[in-house]
Formats: C-alpha cells, structure tokens, sequence
C-alpha cells in the first residue's frame, strides 16, 4: 500500500473492494503452488494473462461451489419447522469461514508472540533454535525492506520490454541483509528465516481441499537459494510467528500439558492486564474463586472487574476451530464452539449470579479474601478466547445460548485481539462500560462480520439503533477508520490516532468537560450520569452545549442560579443542570427538588441533575431512575407551581422559615431541612 503523508480512508479503500483477493484466497493459490516444485521461468506477457485470467475464473466457481448448498440448505427448511435457523449448518459456515474478515493486525500477532511464548522461550531455543523477541523483530523488518526493493524494482521496469517485466524481485530478501538492517547476528535472524521457510521435502500433499492444512500458513517464506527468500504476504509470517510455535510444541509429548497451560495463562494474563489499562489494577482481580461459609469452592472466575456498582466477569479460553469444523462437519462445528465459547459463557453466568449472594466470599489465588464491594446493579459477561476463531461474531450470533436478566447483560465474546483494540480505543472506565451496555443491548439490531467492524461504527456513530429499525448491516469498510487509528498507535505509521466521531466531535465543550470530569469516578451516581449522557446523539448534545455555556455566563455575570432541563421522551430520560454560588447542601436540596419535579411532569424514569460551579466544575450530581408512576402529591405541587413565578436562589444559606427551594410551597423547616 502506497500513500504520501497521513494514511486516510481513501489510502485504503481499495482493500475492501470486491474484485481483491482476500488473503485467504491468496494463501490458498501459494499452497497449490507449493504442491510441486516451483518453476521459476517468467512466463510470456500472453500465458501471464491468461494465468490470471483462469486464477480469477477459478475462485470464482470455487466460491460458487461453497455457496451452493445454501438453496438446498434452504428448501429443508420449508417443511414448516418454526424454529428452522440455515445459518446453522456446517455447510452453510464453511463461507464465512473461509472469506470472513482477518481477526487480528499483523501488528498484533507480530507483537504478542514474544508475550504469548515467554514461558517457553527455553524449550523453542532448545528444540527450534530460535528467538522470538528476534522473530518479532524480524516481522517487523521484512515488509520494511521488501517495501523500498518493490519502490526500487518498479523504478528499474522503467524503459524496460515489458516482455521481461517482473516485480518478483522486490518481494526478495535475505538474510545477510536483514541481519544488517536489525544488527544482530546472522545466525539468529537465519534460525527465524529458515523455521518459517518450506523445507525441501515439503510438497503440501495433504492440502487437497480448501479446509485441509496449508503449510502456506506455516511456512509463508520461500527458499528461491541458499540465502535468497521470496515473502508474497508479510501478514502470513507474522501470523506464523504466532501460531505456529504451539504445534511444534504440541509434537513433543512429554512437553503438551505444560504448553497448553502457558497459553490457558497467557490469555488470562493477557485479558486482565488489558482490562487493568482501563480500570487500574487494584479493580482488577485474577483467578477469583467463590466460595461458600462451608469454604467450598462455587465457581471460578478467570479475571473479576469491580467498578462502583459495575462489575465485569470474564472467562477465558484458548481452544481452536479445529479442520474437521472448518469443513462443515455440524457436530464438529457445534463441539468446538462448546468447548471455545459456550462453556466460559456458562462460567460467567454461573458466576455472576453468585455475585449476588451474600453468603459467599470471594478469594484471590493467595486465598485473601477479597474486600466486600457495592453489591452489582450490572454485571458484562466477557468470554475471550487466545486465538484467531473464524467467523466468531456470526457462530456467536447463531449458536449461543444465555440466560440474561436485568442485572446479568448479554455476554460479549471476542478474541484477545478485539479486546486489546476496544481497550487500547476505549480507555476510560466510562467510555468501555458505555460500549458493552450498548453493546448487549443493540448488538442484535446490528450484523457485522467482526467485532471491529461494530467496534468502529461505535466510534463514529456510536453503537445505538432507533426502535423502528430491525437490522443495520455493517460493511467491513466501516473499520477503515479503526484500521487507521490502531496503525498510528501500534506500527507509527502516520495519521489520525482517533477515528472523528464520539471521542473527538465535542472536544472543548461543556458536554466534553462533564465527562472528562466523571469518566474516571466509580461513583454509581457518576457511573449512570455518564453512561445515560453517551447514549444521547448529536443534536441533544449540540442543544446542552449551547444552553449550559448559557447558564454558566449568567451565573458568572451576577452570582444567582440559572438552570437548564432537556428531556427526551423517547428515551424516557431527561437532564437538569444547574449553576449557582450555592453552599453544597442548598445546591443539593435545589437540584434534588427541580429534577423530581421535572421527572414526574415529563413522566420520565430516568432523570439526572447535575450542579455546576461557574468554573464549569462539576459540584454534586444526582440521579432519580424509577418507573414513573401517579403521584396524587405531585400533582398539586404541581398545579400550585404552575401559579407561582419563579424564585430565584441567590447565594446564602437558607432560613427556617424561607420557603422550601424545592418548590414545594412549605416552609424550608417543615420540608426539606432534614434531607
């Protein structure tokens, strides 16, 4: 990819066009390939031609071959079963299997598999030869050298027949060169070039379907000489450099148990440290166990987050998609889902249900228990798994089952590599809880291919669908942005670190500073404020801005208090704020009466309040949620409100026998004094 000055959407839109092999199928043509010996004599610009022409032909009638079951799969479901889901069938799968989007950056995998194999770095430098903090570095150099040789070759072609043109050369390497451009020893950089480089005896017999192993996938270098290398797809290497360590170890068989612990540690590990960026770590608890008065052991959770009256339990797993799945077999499909997802689904439940028992306790590995916290109004279920999980998002969608309630929210399940993005996007308490309650809430009304994909909407839109919409089909150029951001953060590549959209669009206005100012607070006034503030859309936002810098300067230029109220009666949810020189007490007492006024004649259940100083610092909030309900009491105050004019309250204290600030018509002793 070619761009001059900040990467932008437009850089990169032709990498969601239709007519552009995806990966996938590139792959897929290399292993072909590598299923006889290489014949590296340049073909006629004629037969070049019409190779491509045939390639293209080819998959497409192999895309059309995976797709036709689907009209069968179709017709079985006409004999009236009521319950009838196609999007459940192996058969059916095997496409998005194979042509979903990428789960992970390169930059991701390239830069998690030192981290991934830290436990075993000595069994891969005894039994591989190898270095993976060396590999990391060595994916990384790669794309950055056959990037300035590709630049250098097309120069070259320049004034050349094109009878005799080829970029081949600019996507070869070596590993003198490498080691040069890195400064380390040849002989470490060799050990990585020839562990992923096909071996001599390798002809990828087995790769007879497009579900069968590849060793493309393992073995993505190919040797053209003694140190001479062709690298077609730098994303394959640094996706080998984390995957495939683990099978090697899984040959040795003394040595399986203890890798699968090391990964089953590394996600966990992984998960909590992400979530410990948001939260900070002393709210974030690993391998909890709840326990009982009896000391036995209720359940068990991977990592515990406690965040006012939030709280996150997640479980993690690390197994695969195996090949028998990925080629449709339903009952393979539906084991390994069971084993990767459903199972840590029903863990977290199980869990998160306990949490509200008072008679249990909670310990940490060490067998401290864990101090006594708000008792959860909301609990986010999070299953991650380690790996790349083809087409997650969609078998998650059709294939898993929960029991969810008002305080347990659906779950959300991802990879490491979705959760390290809306972590490293998201990175305030306020801003991930606010994603996951929209999330679970909205995620139904929404179809996307990955969780990126609805991880950038949120980010430009955020993740909100009106009541009269049934479903929003999200294209994966929508991630474009996100692709962007996290290429800027990760790789320093240069372009905008955030997408524009909710984190930047009120950047420097009041709306912007309340949230500032309560995003980090594990406060359940502060926590519901802020989330019921980040469901509202452009134009109310635009409106609190406008009337609260209002206020503000009238409260600045003589010293009394002056409020604003918006309500939205579709959401059944409404703010006040207020602005005064009030003393903390008299401001509560005010904003408390105001807001249960103006809940009950807008017939709200949910209104905030919030008391600001002149600085536009924030003094007190609060909160009424309630179903509203007929209140014969409300009623009067408010027909009697409605023939009395407005007081203002300037600064002071108030007095006994003032009228109440609430609006009452009692005097403040006989009414609110005791509040």
């Amino acid at each position: 990819m070619f761009y001059t000055g900040n990467l932008s959407v437009e850089d990169t839109s032709h990498l969601f066009s239709k007519s552009r092999l995806i990966r996938t199928e590139t792959t897929t043509l290399l292993g072909l390939m590598m299923r006889a010996p290489i014949d590296f004599t340049l073909p006629t610009p004629d037969v070049f031609s019409d190779y491509i022409a045939t390639t293209r032909k080819l998959l497409k009638e192999l895309h059309h071959a995976i797709l036709a079951p689907l009209e069968e799969i179709l017709l079985e479901g006409r004999d009236g079963d009521q319950d009838f889901n196609p999007f459940t069938s192996g058969k059916l799968l095997r496409e998005p299997i194979f042509y979903g989007p990428e789960s992970a950056y390169y930059f991701q995998y390239r830069d998690l598999a030192p981290r991934k194999y830290r436990e075993d770095a000595r069994w891969l430098l005894h039994n591989r030869g190898i270095d993976l903090v060396v590999g990391r570095e060595v994916s990384r150099e790669i794309p950055e050298l056959l990037n300035e040789r590709l630049l250098e070759t097309l120069d070259r072609l320049k004034g050349q027949p094109t009878a005799i043109w080829t970029v081949l050369p600019g996507f070869t390497l070596t590993c003198e060169e490498l080691a040069n451009r890195l400064g380390r020893p040849r002989e470490s950089v060799r050990a990585i070039v020839d562990v992923f480089s096909l071996p001599e005896t390798e002809s990828n017999a087995a790769f007879t379907s497009i579900h069968a192993f590849n060793v493309a996938y393992a073995y993505p270098l190919i040797r053209t000489g003694p140190d001479e290398f062709i690298s077609l797809l730098s994303y394959d290497i640094a996706e080998a450099l984390y995957e495939s360590p683990f099978y090697w170890m899984y040959s040795d068989e003394a040595y399986i148990p203890i890798a699968l612990r090391h990964r089953g540690k590394f996600t966990e590990e992984f998960s909590a440290e992400r979530l410990a960026h948001v939260f900070g770590a002393d709210r974030v608890f690993r391998n909890v166990e709840i326990r009982n008065f009896k000391r036995r052991v209720l359940g068990e959770m991977d990592a515990l987050v406690v965040f006012g009256d939030r709280a996150i339990v997640l479980q993690a797993k690390s197994k695969k998609l195996t090949l028998l799945a990925r080629r449709g077999n339903d009952l393979q499909l539906r084991s390994d889902f069971k084993a990767a997802v459903q199972d840590s689904v029903d863990q977290a439940f199980h869990c998160a249900d306990l949490l509200g028992d008072p008679a249990v306790t909670l310990h940490r590995m060490d067998g401290t228990i864990i101090p006594s916290f708000e008792l959860p109004s909301t609990i986010f279920p999070l299953s991650v798994v380690a790996d790349h999980y083809p087409a997650l998002a969609f078998q998650a969608r059709q294939f898993l089952k929960t029991n969810t309630n008002e305080r347990i929210h659906p779950p959300l399940v991802i990879d490491v590599f979705g959760l390290d993005a809306i972590t490293e996007m998201l990175n305030s308490p306020l801003r991930l809880l606010s994603y996951l309650a929209l999330r679970s809430r909205f995620g139904d009304s929404f179809w996307a291919s990955h969780e990126l994909t609805l991880l950038s909407y949120h980010l430009k839109r955020n993740l909100w669908a009106a009541d009269d919409v049934d479903l929003v089909m999200l294209e994966d150029d929508i991630a474009a942005d996100l692709d962007i951001a996290m290429a800027v953060r990760r790789d320093g590549m240069s372009g905008e670190r955030t997408p524009d959209g909710i984190l930047t669009r009120f950047e420097g206005t009041p709306f912007s500073n309340i949230i500032a100012q309560i995003e980090d607070l594990p406060d359940a006034v502060a926590i519901d404020l802020g989330l019921g503030l980040l469901e509202l859309g452009e134009d109310t936002v635009n409106k609190i801005n406008e009337y609260t810098e209002k206020v503000v300067e009238k409260t600045a230029l003589d010293g009394g208090l002056h409020d604003m109220t918006i309500g939205i009666s579709k959401a059944s949810f409404g703010l006040t704020i207020h602005c005064s020189l009030l003393d903390d007490r008299a401001a509560e007492i005010r904003l408390q009466g105001h807001c249960a006024m103006r809940k009950y004649s807008q017939k709200a259940d949910r209104w905030f309040g919030i008391a600001l100083r002149p600085n536009g610092k924030i003094q007190l909030a609060a909160k009424l949620i309630e179903p509203w309900k007929f209140d014969r009491e409300m009623e009067t105050l408010l027909e009697d409100s409605a023939t009395r004019p407005l007081r203002r309250q300037t600064q002071g204290k108030i007095g006994r026998n003032h009228p109440c600030p609430c609006g009452s018509g009692k005097k403040y002793k006989r009414c609110c004094i005791t509040r």
